[in-house]
């Protein structure tokens, strides 16, 4: 195993991160995105919205201050803590799943670049081509399923924007819903 900050911090820490990650996989998880917006129902498609909308999280917690960016990077963490524990469950070697997580993490790093510099930006035109190239990369046909994903992809970073950090903290935080969105 890899070293990981988020098994060294305290209890209090780790149930935040742990909220925070169980909001993550929830909104990925949703059969939306799967059944209306054509991403792969397969282990590489909920790796991509997994990715997306921590990145989203991610990038919207370090806009919060320095209590943001420590938690973003624990989130991190405890992403690929978790990533490393499913891929031993499904039987990969210890050799196997280092090759793995590297290149998820390398992948995952990229993605984060590609995106971040969209919301900076509000390009969400170009966020729609790294989606397109990313997420529906395996996707033979599609019509206007990317742009609908970059539409809730950006509804998420405007309810996120100039939030406190305290923000993350209350009841008030969650992804929007999805009830009626597409």
């Amino acid at each position: 195993m890899f070293f990981n900050s988020y098994l060294m911090t305290k209890q209090q820490k780790r149930d935040l991160i742990d909220n925070f990650y169980q909001k993550i996989v929830d909104v990925s998880r949703t059969k939306v995105f799967y059944t209306k917006l054509n991403v792969p129902d397969t282990m590489d498609g909920r790796y991509d919205l997994l990715t997306l909308f921590s990145i989203i999280l991610t990038f919207s917690l370090s806009r919060s201050g320095m209590k943001g960016i420590e938690i973003s990077q624990l989130l991190f963490d405890k992403i690929f803590l978790d990533l490393d524990f499913s891929l031993r469950e499904l039987g990969a070697g210890d050799a196997g799943v280092h090759i793995k997580i590297k290149n998820m993490v390398s992948s995952y790093m990229g993605r984060q670049k590609a995106y971040c510099v969209c919301f900076e930006k509000d390009n969400y035109d170009k966020l729609e081509k790294s989606i397109i190239r990313n997420i529906y990369r395996n996707v033979n046909e599609y019509n206007n399923e990317p742009k609908l994903l970059v539409i809730y992809c950006k509804k998420c970073i405007d309810k996120f924007k100039d939030k406190p950090f305290d923000y993350f903290l209350s009841s008030k935080f969650n992804f929007p819903k999805l009830d009626n969105f597409f």
